[in-house]
């Protein structure tokens, strides 16, 4: 019995992008210190590990919590310019 026809890869949807070309964030969570209240930084994934990402519109509405900012070292700021090519409201 040949296993020649037997597929090795799971085909993509032709609409979907290759999953290392969908942007994509996550969150950290900077506990709160004495004097320092808590915070969260959004990352670009791939800054920090992390297990958990976010889509595009759970990021800007991360971004618009209070005590919440980009990180600056992977501009994740930039990185949700809207197509308009508007930043988002910070």
């Amino acid at each position: 019995m040949s296993y020649r026809n037997v597929p090795t890869h799971r085909p993509a949807p032709a609409d979907s992008l290759p999953p290392r070309s969908r942007p994509a964030w996550t969150l950290q969570y900077l506990p709160h210190r004495p004097g320092h209240p808590g915070a969260t930084l959004l990352h670009v994934i791939g800054c920090i590990p992390s297990d958990h990402t976010l889509n595009r519109e759970q990021a800007l509405a991360a971004l618009h919590q209070p005590r919440a900012a980009a990180c600056t070292e992977c501009d994740a700021g930039r990185s949700l310019v809207s197509a308009s090519g508007q930043p988002p409201v910070s």
